[in-house]
Protein backbone atom coordinates (compact mmCIF):
# COMPACT_ATOMS: atom_id res chain seq x y z
CA UNK A 1 0.00 0.00 0.00
CA UNK A 2 2.90 2.38 0.73
CA UNK A 3 4.10 2.06 -2.85
CA UNK A 4 0.67 2.89 -4.26
CA UNK A 5 0.64 6.04 -2.11
CA UNK A 6 3.97 6.99 -3.68
CA UNK A 7 2.53 6.40 -7.16
CA UNK A 8 -0.53 8.52 -6.43
CA UNK A 9 1.72 11.32 -5.24
CA UNK A 10 3.68 11.10 -8.50
CA UNK A 11 0.52 11.42 -10.58
CA UNK A 12 -0.70 14.32 -8.44
CA UNK A 13 2.61 16.08 -9.06
CA UNK A 14 2.18 15.41 -12.77
CA UNK A 15 -1.24 17.08 -12.65
CA UNK A 16 0.29 20.14 -10.99
CA UNK A 17 3.13 20.37 -13.52
CA UNK A 18 0.76 19.98 -16.47
CA UNK A 19 -1.41 22.80 -15.07
CA UNK A 20 1.71 24.99 -14.90
CA UNK A 21 2.60 24.02 -18.47
CA UNK A 22 -0.92 24.94 -19.56
CA UNK A 23 -0.54 28.34 -17.91
CA UNK A 24 2.83 28.91 -19.60
CA UNK A 25 1.32 27.97 -22.97
CA UNK A 26 -1.49 30.50 -22.58
CA UNK A 27 1.02 33.29 -21.97
CA UNK A 28 3.28 32.26 -24.88
CA UNK A 29 3.12 35.32 -27.14
CA UNK A 30 6.68 36.42 -27.91
CA UNK A 31 10.09 34.81 -28.25
CA UNK A 32 10.88 36.05 -24.75
CA UNK A 33 8.15 33.76 -23.40
CA UNK A 34 9.64 30.61 -24.94
CA UNK A 35 12.23 29.82 -22.19
CA UNK A 36 9.51 29.86 -19.51
CA UNK A 37 7.34 27.55 -21.58
CA UNK A 38 10.27 25.20 -22.19
CA UNK A 39 11.08 25.05 -18.50
CA UNK A 40 7.46 24.26 -17.71
CA UNK A 41 7.61 21.50 -20.32
CA UNK A 42 10.81 20.07 -18.80
CA UNK A 43 9.21 20.05 -15.35
CA UNK A 44 6.03 18.40 -16.60
CA UNK A 45 7.81 15.69 -18.55
CA UNK A 46 10.09 14.96 -15.62
CA UNK A 47 6.98 14.55 -13.48
CA UNK A 48 5.60 12.14 -16.08
CA UNK A 49 8.83 10.13 -16.00
CA UNK A 50 8.58 9.81 -12.23
CA UNK A 51 5.07 8.42 -12.69
CA UNK A 52 5.84 6.42 -15.86
CA UNK A 53 6.50 3.13 -14.04
CA UNK A 54 2.99 3.03 -12.56
CA UNK A 55 1.14 4.55 -15.51
CA UNK A 56 2.66 2.18 -18.05
CA UNK A 57 1.85 -0.80 -15.82
CA UNK A 58 -1.71 0.07 -14.78
CA UNK A 59 -2.89 2.62 -17.36
CA UNK A 60 -0.93 1.93 -20.56
CA UNK A 61 -3.52 3.36 -22.97
CA UNK A 62 -3.74 6.61 -21.03
CA UNK A 63 0.03 6.74 -20.76
CA UNK A 64 0.30 6.41 -24.54
CA UNK A 65 -2.13 9.30 -25.03
CA UNK A 66 -0.05 11.41 -22.65
CA UNK A 67 3.37 10.59 -24.09
CA UNK A 68 2.98 8.53 -27.28
CA UNK A 69 4.80 9.15 -30.57
CA UNK A 70 3.80 12.27 -32.49
CA UNK A 71 2.38 10.21 -35.35
CA UNK A 72 -1.24 9.66 -36.43
CA UNK A 73 -2.90 6.53 -35.06
CA UNK A 74 -4.80 4.21 -37.38
CA UNK A 75 -7.69 2.18 -35.94
CA UNK A 76 -7.55 -0.63 -38.47
CA UNK A 77 -10.71 -2.31 -37.17
CA UNK A 78 -12.74 0.83 -37.92
CA UNK A 79 -11.52 1.24 -41.49
CA UNK A 80 -9.19 3.50 -43.51
CA UNK A 81 -10.88 6.73 -42.43
CA UNK A 82 -10.32 6.01 -38.72
CA UNK A 83 -7.09 7.99 -38.48
CA UNK A 84 -6.62 9.91 -35.24
CA UNK A 85 -4.10 12.71 -34.71
CA UNK A 86 -1.41 12.27 -32.06
CA UNK A 87 -1.75 13.87 -28.66
CA UNK A 88 0.40 14.72 -25.67
CA UNK A 89 3.92 15.64 -24.73
CA UNK A 90 5.66 14.63 -27.94
CA UNK A 91 3.33 16.79 -30.04
CA UNK A 92 4.05 19.72 -27.71
CA UNK A 93 7.78 18.96 -27.92
CA UNK A 94 7.82 19.14 -31.71
CA UNK A 95 6.00 22.48 -31.67
CA UNK A 96 7.84 24.07 -28.74
CA UNK A 97 11.34 22.96 -29.71
CA UNK A 98 10.90 23.46 -33.44
CA UNK A 99 12.12 26.39 -35.50
CA UNK A 100 9.11 28.65 -34.87
CA UNK A 101 7.40 27.91 -31.54
CA UNK A 102 5.39 31.15 -31.55
CA UNK A 103 3.71 30.20 -34.83
CA UNK A 104 2.83 26.84 -33.22
CA UNK A 105 1.20 28.53 -30.21
CA UNK A 106 -2.28 27.22 -31.02
CA UNK A 107 -0.97 23.65 -31.24
CA UNK A 108 0.82 23.99 -27.91
CA UNK A 109 -2.26 25.42 -26.19
CA UNK A 110 -4.51 22.74 -27.65
CA UNK A 111 -2.25 19.91 -26.57
CA UNK A 112 -1.59 21.21 -23.06
CA UNK A 113 -5.33 21.58 -22.53
CA UNK A 114 -5.76 18.02 -23.83
CA UNK A 115 -3.21 16.74 -21.33
CA UNK A 116 -5.14 17.96 -18.29
CA UNK A 117 -8.15 15.61 -18.61
CA UNK A 118 -5.84 12.73 -19.52
CA UNK A 119 -3.88 13.22 -16.31
CA UNK A 120 -7.15 13.59 -14.40
CA UNK A 121 -8.17 10.20 -15.76
CA UNK A 122 -4.83 8.77 -14.62
CA UNK A 123 -5.43 10.19 -11.14
CA UNK A 124 -8.82 8.49 -11.00
CA UNK A 125 -7.37 5.16 -12.12
CA UNK A 126 -4.51 5.26 -9.64
CA UNK A 127 -6.88 6.33 -6.87
CA UNK A 128 -8.54 2.91 -6.85
CA UNK A 129 -5.45 0.86 -7.68
CA UNK A 130 -3.99 -1.81 -5.43
CA UNK A 131 -0.72 -3.64 -6.07
CA UNK A 132 0.82 -6.81 -4.72
CA UNK A 133 4.53 -7.00 -3.97
CA UNK A 134 4.97 -9.21 -7.02
CA UNK A 135 3.35 -6.65 -9.29
CA UNK A 136 5.36 -3.77 -7.82
CA UNK A 137 8.62 -5.54 -8.55
CA UNK A 138 7.44 -6.61 -11.99
CA UNK A 139 6.62 -2.98 -12.79
CA UNK A 140 10.13 -2.00 -11.64
CA UNK A 141 11.73 -4.61 -13.90
CA UNK A 142 9.71 -3.39 -16.87
CA UNK A 143 10.67 0.22 -16.18
CA UNK A 144 14.37 -0.64 -16.17
CA UNK A 145 13.83 -2.36 -19.52
CA UNK A 146 11.97 0.71 -20.76
CA UNK A 147 14.87 2.97 -19.77
CA UNK A 148 17.33 0.68 -21.61
CA UNK A 149 15.35 0.15 -24.80
CA UNK A 150 13.40 3.40 -25.20
CA UNK A 151 14.51 6.01 -22.67
CA UNK A 152 18.20 6.49 -23.40
CA UNK A 153 17.69 6.06 -27.16
CA UNK A 154 15.68 9.26 -27.50
CA UNK A 155 12.54 7.39 -28.53
CA UNK A 156 10.24 9.80 -26.70
CA UNK A 157 12.45 12.90 -26.75
CA UNK A 158 13.36 13.06 -30.45
CA UNK A 159 13.47 16.86 -30.77
CA UNK A 160 14.34 18.33 -27.36
CA UNK A 161 17.04 15.74 -26.71
CA UNK A 162 16.29 15.37 -23.00
CA UNK A 163 16.45 11.58 -22.96
CA UNK A 164 19.31 11.21 -20.47
CA UNK A 165 17.84 13.57 -17.88
CA UNK A 166 14.44 11.94 -18.34
CA UNK A 167 15.99 8.48 -17.92
CA UNK A 168 17.37 9.73 -14.62
CA UNK A 169 13.87 10.85 -13.61
CA UNK A 170 12.48 7.43 -14.51
CA UNK A 171 15.20 5.81 -12.41
CA UNK A 172 14.32 8.11 -9.53
CA UNK A 173 10.75 6.83 -9.88
CA UNK A 174 12.11 3.30 -9.48
CA UNK A 175 14.06 4.27 -6.35
CA UNK A 176 11.02 5.90 -4.77
CA UNK A 177 8.86 2.89 -5.65
CA UNK A 178 11.21 0.51 -3.86
CA UNK A 179 11.81 2.74 -0.82
CA UNK A 180 9.31 0.78 1.36
CA UNK A 181 11.28 -2.43 0.65
CA UNK A 182 14.75 -1.06 1.17
CA UNK A 183 16.94 -2.86 3.68
CA UNK A 184 20.40 -2.30 5.15
CA UNK A 185 22.07 -5.56 4.17
CA UNK A 186 24.81 -6.09 1.58
CA UNK A 187 22.32 -6.79 -1.21
CA UNK A 188 20.73 -3.39 -0.80
CA UNK A 189 24.08 -1.66 -0.38
CA UNK A 190 25.02 -3.10 -3.78
CA UNK A 191 21.75 -1.84 -5.26
CA UNK A 192 22.29 1.61 -3.75
CA UNK A 193 25.85 1.78 -5.10
CA UNK A 194 24.75 0.84 -8.62
CA UNK A 195 21.84 3.30 -8.53
CA UNK A 196 24.16 6.11 -7.46
CA UNK A 197 26.72 5.31 -10.19
CA UNK A 198 24.02 4.94 -12.83
CA UNK A 199 22.42 8.26 -12.02
CA UNK A 200 25.80 9.97 -11.85
CA UNK A 201 26.61 8.77 -15.35
CA UNK A 202 23.24 9.95 -16.68
CA UNK A 203 23.55 13.41 -15.18
CA UNK A 204 27.21 13.91 -16.05
CA UNK A 205 26.40 14.43 -19.72
CA UNK A 206 23.42 16.01 -21.47
CA UNK A 207 24.66 15.25 -25.01
CA UNK A 208 23.06 11.95 -25.96
CA UNK A 209 25.15 11.73 -29.14
CA UNK A 210 28.39 11.65 -27.12
CA UNK A 211 27.06 9.42 -24.33
CA UNK A 212 28.74 6.02 -23.88
CA UNK A 213 25.60 3.91 -24.17
CA UNK A 214 27.51 0.66 -24.27
CA UNK A 215 29.33 1.26 -20.99
CA UNK A 216 26.13 2.56 -19.39
CA UNK A 217 24.26 -0.63 -20.24
CA UNK A 218 27.03 -3.18 -19.72
CA UNK A 219 28.48 -1.74 -16.52
CA UNK A 220 25.54 0.07 -14.92
CA UNK A 221 21.97 -0.65 -15.96
CA UNK A 222 22.24 -4.39 -16.69
CA UNK A 223 24.10 -5.11 -13.42
CA UNK A 224 21.48 -2.97 -11.63
CA UNK A 225 18.73 -5.16 -13.06
CA UNK A 226 20.45 -8.26 -11.72
CA UNK A 227 21.07 -6.66 -8.33
CA UNK A 228 17.42 -5.72 -8.02
CA UNK A 229 16.38 -9.24 -8.89
CA UNK A 230 18.70 -10.52 -6.13
CA UNK A 231 17.04 -8.13 -3.69
CA UNK A 232 13.58 -9.40 -4.66
CA UNK A 233 14.63 -13.02 -4.29
CA UNK A 234 16.24 -12.31 -0.91
CA UNK A 235 12.85 -11.07 0.30
CA UNK A 236 11.12 -14.16 -1.15
CA UNK A 237 8.84 -12.02 -3.34
CA UNK A 238 7.40 -14.06 -6.17
CA UNK A 239 6.31 -13.23 -9.72
CA UNK A 240 2.92 -12.59 -11.30
CA UNK A 241 1.51 -15.72 -12.95
CA UNK A 242 1.41 -14.90 -16.66
CA UNK A 243 3.22 -15.68 -19.88
CA UNK A 244 4.98 -12.79 -21.53
CA UNK A 245 7.53 -12.38 -24.32
CA UNK A 246 10.01 -10.82 -21.87
CA UNK A 247 10.21 -13.75 -19.48
CA UNK A 248 8.84 -13.19 -16.00
CA UNK A 249 11.94 -14.68 -14.37
CA UNK A 250 14.50 -12.78 -16.49
CA UNK A 251 16.31 -9.89 -14.83
CA UNK A 252 16.92 -7.85 -18.00
CA UNK A 253 16.08 -7.99 -21.69
CA UNK A 254 19.78 -8.58 -22.38
CA UNK A 255 19.93 -11.91 -20.52
CA UNK A 256 20.68 -15.01 -22.60
CA UNK A 257 17.24 -16.47 -21.82
CA UNK A 258 15.33 -13.19 -21.63
CA UNK A 259 12.72 -14.07 -24.25
CA UNK A 260 10.00 -16.70 -24.48
CA UNK A 261 9.10 -17.31 -28.12
CA UNK A 262 5.70 -18.56 -26.96
CA UNK A 263 5.00 -15.05 -25.73
CA UNK A 264 4.80 -14.09 -29.42
CA UNK A 265 2.62 -17.11 -30.30
CA UNK A 266 -1.17 -17.60 -30.28
CA UNK A 267 -2.68 -18.07 -26.83
CA UNK A 268 -3.64 -21.67 -27.60
CA UNK A 269 -0.20 -22.59 -28.97
CA UNK A 270 2.00 -25.02 -27.08
CA UNK A 271 5.82 -25.05 -26.97
CA UNK A 272 7.28 -27.07 -29.83
CA UNK A 273 8.55 -30.46 -28.68
CA UNK A 274 11.77 -31.81 -30.26
CA UNK A 275 9.78 -34.23 -32.40
CA UNK A 276 7.63 -31.39 -33.75
CA UNK A 277 10.67 -29.25 -34.48
CA UNK A 278 12.33 -32.14 -36.34
CA UNK A 279 9.15 -32.69 -38.32
CA UNK A 280 8.97 -28.98 -39.15
CA UNK A 281 12.57 -29.05 -40.35
CA UNK A 282 11.73 -31.94 -42.68
CA UNK A 283 8.65 -30.17 -44.02
CA UNK A 284 10.64 -26.96 -44.53
CA UNK A 285 12.67 -28.78 -47.20
CA UNK A 286 9.79 -30.81 -48.67
CA UNK A 287 8.58 -29.81 -52.13
CA UNK A 288 5.31 -31.65 -51.53
CA UNK A 289 4.10 -28.51 -49.78
CA UNK A 290 3.80 -26.69 -53.10
CA UNK A 291 1.01 -27.11 -55.59
CA UNK A 292 3.24 -28.44 -58.37
CA UNK A 293 5.67 -30.30 -56.10
CA UNK A 294 8.64 -28.24 -57.27
CA UNK A 295 9.16 -25.67 -54.52
CA UNK A 296 9.94 -25.96 -50.81
CA UNK A 297 10.30 -23.30 -48.15
CA UNK A 298 14.05 -23.75 -48.46
CA UNK A 299 13.93 -22.93 -52.18
CA UNK A 300 13.93 -19.27 -51.12
CA UNK A 301 15.08 -19.49 -47.48
CA UNK A 302 18.49 -21.12 -47.87
CA UNK A 303 20.11 -22.20 -44.57
CA UNK A 304 23.56 -21.43 -45.97
CA UNK A 305 22.52 -17.81 -46.59
CA UNK A 306 20.99 -17.24 -43.15
CA UNK A 307 17.67 -18.39 -44.61
CA UNK A 308 17.62 -15.76 -47.36
CA UNK A 309 18.56 -16.24 -51.02
CA UNK A 310 20.93 -13.39 -51.93
CA UNK A 311 18.57 -12.17 -54.66
CA UNK A 312 16.90 -8.82 -55.12
CA UNK A 313 13.70 -10.81 -55.41
CA UNK A 314 13.12 -14.49 -56.03
CA UNK A 315 10.92 -15.72 -58.87
CA UNK A 316 7.23 -16.43 -58.76
CA UNK A 317 5.64 -19.40 -60.45
CA UNK A 318 5.98 -18.77 -64.15
CA UNK A 319 9.31 -16.96 -63.85
CA UNK A 320 8.25 -13.39 -63.03
CA UNK A 321 9.99 -11.77 -60.05
CA UNK A 322 8.24 -11.78 -56.70
CA UNK A 323 7.23 -8.41 -55.30
CA UNK A 324 9.64 -8.37 -52.35
CA UNK A 325 13.04 -9.43 -51.10
CA UNK A 326 13.23 -12.72 -49.15
CA UNK A 327 13.62 -12.11 -45.38
CA UNK A 328 15.48 -14.37 -42.98
CA UNK A 329 13.48 -16.68 -40.73
CA UNK A 330 16.17 -16.77 -38.02
CA UNK A 331 14.61 -15.10 -34.96
CA UNK A 332 11.29 -14.83 -36.81
CA UNK A 333 9.67 -16.19 -33.66
CA UNK A 334 10.63 -12.99 -31.81
CA UNK A 335 8.33 -10.53 -33.54
CA UNK A 336 4.70 -9.47 -33.40
CA UNK A 337 3.89 -9.93 -37.05
CA UNK A 338 5.28 -11.38 -40.26
CA UNK A 339 5.87 -10.13 -43.81
CA UNK A 340 7.02 -6.67 -44.81
CA UNK A 341 3.44 -5.39 -44.67
CA UNK A 342 2.63 -7.15 -41.34
CA UNK A 343 -0.27 -8.99 -42.92
CA UNK A 344 -0.15 -11.87 -40.43
CA UNK A 345 0.37 -11.82 -36.68
CA UNK A 346 1.54 -15.37 -35.93
CA UNK A 347 3.92 -17.80 -37.62
CA UNK A 348 1.11 -20.33 -38.00
CA UNK A 349 -0.76 -17.84 -40.19
CA UNK A 350 2.42 -17.00 -42.06
CA UNK A 351 2.69 -20.68 -43.02
CA UNK A 352 -0.81 -20.65 -44.46
CA UNK A 353 -0.18 -17.43 -46.37
CA UNK A 354 3.03 -18.67 -48.01
CA UNK A 355 1.83 -22.19 -48.81
CA UNK A 356 -1.42 -20.95 -50.34
CA UNK A 357 -0.01 -17.84 -52.05
CA UNK A 358 -0.52 -18.22 -55.77
CA UNK A 359 2.87 -16.63 -56.56
CA UNK A 360 4.87 -18.59 -54.01
CA UNK A 361 3.88 -22.18 -53.17
CA UNK A 362 0.41 -22.17 -54.74
CA UNK A 363 -0.72 -25.06 -52.59
CA UNK A 364 -3.69 -25.86 -50.40
CA UNK A 365 -3.03 -27.06 -46.87
CA UNK A 366 -6.01 -29.40 -46.75
CA UNK A 367 -5.00 -31.03 -50.05
CA UNK A 368 -1.35 -31.19 -48.99
CA UNK A 369 -2.33 -32.86 -45.71
CA UNK A 370 -4.24 -35.51 -47.65
CA UNK A 371 -1.27 -36.05 -49.95
CA UNK A 372 1.21 -36.36 -47.08
CA UNK A 373 -1.03 -38.89 -45.34
CA UNK A 374 -0.20 -41.38 -48.10
CA UNK A 375 3.52 -41.08 -47.27
CA UNK A 376 3.98 -43.81 -44.65
CA UNK A 377 7.27 -42.41 -43.39
CA UNK A 378 5.83 -38.92 -42.89
CA UNK A 379 2.63 -40.32 -41.40
CA UNK A 380 4.65 -42.16 -38.76
CA UNK A 381 6.65 -39.01 -37.98
CA UNK A 382 3.48 -36.96 -37.62
CA UNK A 383 1.97 -39.57 -35.32
CA UNK A 384 5.08 -39.50 -33.11
CA UNK A 385 5.29 -35.70 -33.10
CA UNK A 386 1.72 -35.18 -31.96
CA UNK A 387 1.29 -38.09 -29.56
CA UNK A 388 -0.24 -36.92 -26.29
CA UNK A 389 -1.20 -33.53 -27.74
CA UNK A 390 -4.63 -32.08 -28.57
CA UNK A 391 -3.68 -32.29 -32.27
CA UNK A 392 -3.17 -36.06 -32.21
CA UNK A 393 -4.84 -37.97 -35.03
CA UNK A 394 -3.97 -41.57 -35.85
CA UNK A 395 -5.61 -41.86 -39.24
CA UNK A 396 -4.72 -38.69 -41.16
CA UNK A 397 -2.41 -35.70 -41.19
CA UNK A 398 -4.16 -32.35 -40.69
CA UNK A 399 -3.50 -28.83 -41.92
CA UNK A 400 -3.24 -27.67 -38.30
CA UNK A 401 -0.42 -30.16 -37.68
CA UNK A 402 1.51 -28.89 -40.70
CA UNK A 403 1.13 -25.29 -39.54
CA UNK A 404 2.15 -26.22 -36.01
CA UNK A 405 5.26 -28.16 -37.05
CA UNK A 406 6.56 -25.47 -39.40
CA UNK A 407 5.94 -22.75 -36.80
CA UNK A 408 7.72 -24.85 -34.15
CA UNK A 409 10.73 -25.24 -36.45
CA UNK A 410 10.93 -21.51 -37.13
CA UNK A 411 10.70 -20.74 -33.41
CA UNK A 412 13.58 -23.13 -32.82
CA UNK A 413 15.75 -20.89 -35.03
CA UNK A 414 16.18 -18.34 -32.25
CA UNK A 415 19.78 -17.22 -31.83
CA UNK A 416 20.71 -14.40 -29.43
CA UNK A 417 24.38 -14.98 -28.68
CA UNK A 418 26.16 -12.68 -31.10
CA UNK A 419 29.35 -10.83 -30.12
CA UNK A 420 27.16 -7.85 -29.22
CA UNK A 421 25.08 -9.96 -26.83
CA UNK A 422 28.15 -11.48 -25.21
CA UNK A 423 29.79 -8.09 -24.74
CA UNK A 424 26.71 -6.62 -23.07
CA UNK A 425 26.67 -9.63 -20.74
CA UNK A 426 30.20 -8.94 -19.59
CA UNK A 427 32.51 -10.58 -22.14
CA UNK A 428 34.63 -7.49 -22.59
CA UNK A 429 36.72 -8.71 -25.51
CA UNK A 430 33.76 -9.81 -27.65
CA UNK A 431 33.63 -6.43 -29.41
CA UNK A 432 36.38 -4.31 -30.90
CA UNK A 433 36.65 -0.59 -30.14
CA UNK A 434 35.16 0.21 -33.55
CA UNK A 435 32.22 -2.12 -32.94
CA UNK A 436 31.59 -0.50 -29.56
CA UNK A 437 31.67 2.91 -31.21
CA UNK A 438 29.19 1.56 -33.74
CA UNK A 439 26.89 0.46 -30.93
CA UNK A 440 27.00 3.98 -29.50
CA UNK A 441 26.22 5.48 -32.90
CA UNK A 442 23.37 2.98 -33.33
CA UNK A 443 21.77 3.90 -29.99
CA UNK A 444 22.86 7.53 -29.97
CA UNK A 445 23.66 9.86 -32.85
CA UNK A 446 22.38 7.52 -35.57
CA UNK A 447 18.96 7.16 -33.86
CA UNK A 448 18.74 3.62 -35.26
CA UNK A 449 17.54 2.17 -31.95
CA UNK A 450 14.45 4.40 -31.93
CA UNK A 451 12.97 2.01 -34.53
CA UNK A 452 15.24 -1.06 -34.34
CA UNK A 453 14.80 -1.56 -30.62
CA UNK A 454 17.68 -3.19 -28.76
CA UNK A 455 18.38 -5.96 -28.08
CA UNK A 456 16.22 -7.69 -30.73
CA UNK A 457 16.82 -4.84 -33.24
CA UNK A 458 13.39 -5.28 -34.80
CA UNK A 459 10.32 -3.03 -34.58
CA UNK A 460 8.33 -4.96 -31.97
CA UNK A 461 7.94 -2.42 -29.20
CA UNK A 462 9.57 -3.20 -25.83
CA UNK A 463 9.18 -4.01 -23.05
CA UNK A 464 5.77 -5.70 -23.58
CA UNK A 465 6.47 -6.80 -27.19
CA UNK A 466 2.79 -6.91 -28.17
CA UNK A 467 2.77 -4.72 -31.27
CA UNK A 468 5.09 -4.04 -34.16
CA UNK A 469 5.71 -0.68 -35.75
CA UNK A 470 5.69 0.19 -39.44
CA UNK A 471 7.74 3.05 -40.83
CA UNK A 472 7.70 5.15 -43.99
CA UNK A 473 11.32 5.55 -45.08
CA UNK A 474 10.93 6.70 -48.67
CA UNK A 475 12.70 3.68 -50.14
CA UNK A 476 13.68 4.39 -53.77
CA UNK A 477 13.09 2.18 -56.77
CA UNK A 478 16.78 2.48 -57.73
CA UNK A 479 19.95 3.01 -55.71
CA UNK A 480 20.61 6.65 -56.59
CA UNK A 481 21.48 9.61 -54.36
CA UNK A 482 19.58 12.34 -56.21
CA UNK A 483 16.35 12.72 -58.18
CA UNK A 484 15.14 9.40 -56.83
CA UNK A 485 11.63 8.02 -57.33
CA UNK A 486 9.68 6.13 -54.70
CA UNK A 487 9.39 2.38 -55.05
CA UNK A 488 5.81 1.73 -56.24
CA UNK A 489 5.09 -0.93 -53.57
CA UNK A 490 2.63 0.81 -51.21
CA UNK A 491 3.32 -1.59 -48.34
CA UNK A 492 0.77 -1.80 -45.55
CA UNK A 493 -1.52 0.64 -47.35
CA UNK A 494 -2.53 -2.24 -49.61
CA UNK A 495 -4.16 -3.87 -46.58
CA UNK A 496 -5.51 -0.95 -44.55
CA UNK A 497 -6.08 1.73 -47.23
CA UNK A 498 -5.17 4.25 -44.52
CA UNK A 499 -3.05 7.12 -45.84
CA UNK A 500 -0.49 7.07 -43.00
CA UNK A 501 0.33 3.53 -44.14
CA UNK A 502 1.11 4.41 -47.75
CA UNK A 503 4.67 3.12 -48.39
CA UNK A 504 4.86 1.87 -44.78
CA UNK A 505 6.74 -1.33 -44.00
CA UNK A 506 7.58 -3.40 -40.95
CA UNK A 507 10.87 -2.63 -39.21
CA UNK A 508 12.85 -5.88 -39.63
CA UNK A 509 15.45 -7.36 -37.32
CA UNK A 510 19.06 -6.43 -38.07
CA UNK A 511 20.41 -9.64 -36.58
CA UNK A 512 22.56 -11.53 -39.09
CA UNK A 513 22.21 -8.56 -41.43
CA UNK A 514 25.79 -9.09 -42.62
CA UNK A 515 24.55 -12.30 -44.29
CA UNK A 516 21.20 -11.20 -45.70
CA UNK A 517 22.00 -8.77 -48.54
CA UNK A 518 20.47 -7.19 -50.53
CA UNK A 519 18.50 -4.87 -48.27
CA UNK A 520 15.13 -3.11 -47.93
CA UNK A 521 11.80 -4.65 -48.95
CA UNK A 522 12.71 -4.36 -52.62
CA UNK A 523 16.38 -5.35 -52.32
CA UNK A 524 17.46 -2.00 -53.73
CA UNK A 525 20.71 -1.71 -51.73
CA UNK A 526 23.48 -4.26 -52.19
CA UNK A 527 25.63 -3.29 -49.20
CA UNK A 528 25.29 -2.08 -45.63
CA UNK A 529 27.44 0.90 -46.58
CA UNK A 530 24.76 1.97 -49.07
CA UNK A 531 22.00 1.47 -46.49
CA UNK A 532 23.79 3.62 -43.91
CA UNK A 533 24.34 6.31 -46.56
CA UNK A 534 20.58 6.31 -47.32
CA UNK A 535 19.70 6.85 -43.67
CA UNK A 536 22.47 9.40 -43.17
CA UNK A 537 20.96 11.52 -45.95
CA UNK A 538 17.53 11.53 -44.29
CA UNK A 539 15.94 8.63 -46.12
CA UNK A 540 13.88 9.33 -49.21
CA UNK A 541 13.67 13.05 -48.42
CA UNK A 542 17.44 13.30 -48.68
CA UNK A 543 17.60 11.85 -52.19
CA UNK A 544 14.75 13.77 -53.79
CA UNK A 545 11.62 11.83 -52.73
CA UNK A 546 8.93 14.03 -51.23
CA UNK A 547 6.37 12.24 -49.05
CA UNK A 548 4.02 13.96 -46.63
CA UNK A 549 3.98 10.90 -44.38
CA UNK A 550 7.68 9.95 -44.12
CA UNK A 551 8.18 8.86 -40.51
CA UNK A 552 11.98 8.72 -40.71
CA UNK A 553 13.40 12.15 -39.76
CA UNK A 554 14.19 13.90 -43.02
CA UNK A 555 17.25 15.83 -41.85
CA UNK A 556 20.73 14.43 -42.29
CA UNK A 557 22.25 12.50 -39.40
CA UNK A 558 25.60 14.14 -40.17
CA UNK A 559 27.53 10.98 -39.38
CA UNK A 560 31.24 11.18 -40.13
CA UNK A 561 32.88 8.63 -42.39
CA UNK A 562 34.37 6.95 -39.31
CA UNK A 563 30.99 6.80 -37.57
CA UNK A 564 29.43 5.23 -40.64
CA UNK A 565 32.17 2.59 -40.81
CA UNK A 566 31.74 1.87 -37.11
CA UNK A 567 27.99 1.50 -37.55
CA UNK A 568 28.51 -1.08 -40.29
CA UNK A 569 31.03 -2.93 -38.11
CA UNK A 570 28.54 -3.01 -35.24
CA UNK A 571 25.80 -4.44 -37.44
CA UNK A 572 28.14 -7.16 -38.66
CA UNK A 573 28.75 -8.06 -35.01
CA UNK A 574 25.04 -8.93 -34.66
CA UNK A 575 25.74 -12.27 -36.37
CA UNK A 576 24.77 -15.56 -34.74
CA UNK A 577 23.61 -18.45 -36.92
CA UNK A 578 24.95 -21.20 -34.66
CA UNK A 579 23.58 -24.58 -35.63
CA UNK A 580 21.17 -23.26 -38.26
CA UNK A 581 23.10 -23.59 -41.51
CA UNK A 582 23.03 -27.33 -41.98
CA UNK A 583 20.28 -28.58 -44.26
Amino acid sequence: MQTVIVWRAHVDTLALRVAQLDSAALTLRTVADVPRAKQAFVNARRAFKLAELALEYYAPSTSREINGPALPEVDEEEGPEAVFPPTGFQVIEEALYGDAPISERDVIIRETSTLRPLVKRAQTMMGVQHASDAHVWDAVKLELARIATLGITGFDSPVAGHSLAEADAALEGVVRTLAPYRGADSTWRHVDSLVADTRTMLMAMSDRDAFDHFTFLAQQLIPLGHAMQSARLAMAIGLPAERRAFRMDAATVFDSAAFDVMGFAPLDATPGMPAQVALGARLFHDTQLSGDGKRACSSCHLPGKAFTDGLTANTARGGAPLARNTPTVINSGLQAGSFADLRTTYLEDQVTDVVENVDEMHGNLASIAARLTTDTSLMAQFRTAFTNTPMRTDSAITAAQIRNALAAYQRSLTRLNSPVDRALRGEVGALSEEERLGFNVFVGKGKCATCHFVPLTNGTVPPMYREAEVEVLGTPSRAVTANATIDPDVGRFRLTRAEPHRYAFKTPSLRNVALTAPYMHNGVYRTLVAVVDFYNRGGGAGIGIQLDNQTLPSDSLRLSAGEQRALVSFMKALTDTTGTQKR
